[in-house]
């Protein structure tokens, strides 16, 4: 008769438990996720953030966290996960009452891109593991992994080149806000440009000596069309790592700079057409909208995306073309172009290996960059 009693009761324990996991497992129940930073540069670490919290009595023998993120961001602690074409993991909790739990996941940003997740799975057990009830929490987490400025003795050798050129294209005309000095006043010196605390300290007139003004801008051409028949993905991502590079240089010395790239943006399926601009916030921008390039889809025909830009060039205007891409259609649009009289340089990234094709490279001022030297940088 006690066995019996024992039985009873054991069986009204298990359905009772079983009830109440059934109604309030998730009550008071929250989790989030979060990246350690908003943003990244390839190569670096990074921690994920996974934070669970039971406000309740009732506490949580089991908790499956289920998560999916791209496996280009490597996870040192891969746990009970799987990887395919994305990275799938699976964290085992279990949460006493009224505790919250805390866990930072290390990994590292192995290539450029936007990455998000767009939530999580809660699975719960009841005291018995005979059942699972399951919550899907829609929180999203936002990464940019920027990409890594390129490295290389050919590409540094390119850049002097390039800023050799656009210092030596100065106007005429003297820039009012670039201060070089001070000289005595000479008859032709307009009264305005008088230094009035200089002339009262040194007793003779003395007139500011100005720089002259810069070129208004540099745009930079990033051609990420790819029509062979194998896709040369690694020569792409380093075209838009030697864009990263140049645009950081110039920024760095006051040069306003405008990017346009045909690859399609992953959020907005549109082009990259950054205007010009300068500045720390600048570059912040454009290694955004960098990292947001999507070389999965295929990219608009350069000519058809830029050709109404190239024509609207500015005298006071330099112009850069990075692309790897040497067919005869952008040979042909760049010979156009060096008709206009317009002053350009073409860089190409390309494998010591490899023929360029390129027909006329002094006419279409043509670099040839040692890819294989800047991707084993």
């Amino acid at each position: 008769m006690l066995i019996l009693w024992i039985g009873l009761g054991a069986a009204a324990f298990y359905f009772l438990q079983a009830r109440l996991y059934g109604c309030f497992w998730d009550r008071g129940l929250t989790a989030r996720l979060f990246f350690s930073a908003r943003s990244a540069t390839e190569g670096e670490q990074c921690w994920l953030s996974e934070q669970v919290e039971n406000r309740k009595a009732l506490p949580l023998p089991m908790l499956k966290v289920k998560f999916q993120v791209s496996r280009k961001l490597h996870f040192e602690d891969e746990g009970d996960s799987a990887v395919t074409d994305q990275y799938y993991r699976n964290d085992i909790l279990s949460l006493g009452p009224n505790q919250r739990v805390t866990r930072k996941i290390p990994f590292r940003c192995t290539a450029r891109g936007y990455y998000r997740i767009d939530g999580l799975d809660l699975v719960a057990s009841d005291l018995f593991l005979s059942r699972e009830m399951i919550e899907r929490i829609g929180e999203e987490s936002v990464l940019y992994v920027y990409p890594r400025p390129a490295q290389g003795v050919s590409l540094d050798a390119a850049i002097r080149k390039l800023n050799g050129e656009i210092l030596t294209k100065r106007h005429l005309l003297e820039d009012p806000f670039e201060y070089r000095g001070l000289r005595e006043y000479a008859p032709f010196d307009e009264p305005r440009s008088i230094n009035w605390k200089a002339t009262a300290r040194t007793e003779n007139l003395m007139v500011n000596l100005k720089g002259y003004t810069a070129l208004r801008a540099v745009r930079i051409f990033l051609n990420l069309e790819d029509r062979g028949i194998w896709k040369r993905q690694e020569l792409l991502e380093l075209c838009i790592r030697i864009a990263v590079r140049i645009a950081g240089e110039l920024l760095r010395q006051g040069i306003r700079t405008a990017v346009f790239c045909n690859a399609r943006d992953v959020l907005t399926g549109e082009v990259m057409h950054l205007a010009p601009g300068a500045g720390a916030g600048h570059m912040e921008q454009l290694n955004r909208a960098f990292a947001r390039l999507n070389l999965d889809a295929e990219a608009i025909p350069f000519e058809e995306a830029f050709g109404g830009e190239l024509e609207a060039d500015g005298k006071d205007t330099a112009t850069l073309f990075l692309s790897a891409e040497t067919d005869e259609g952008f040979q042909r649009l760049l010979r156009r172009f060096a008709r206009s009289g317009a002053d350009f340089t073409w860089m190409c990234p390309l494998y010591p290996r490899m023929e360029s094709g390129v027909s006329e490279p002094e006419r279409l001022h043509f670099v040839r960059l040692n890819a294989e030297e800047m991707l084993n940088e």
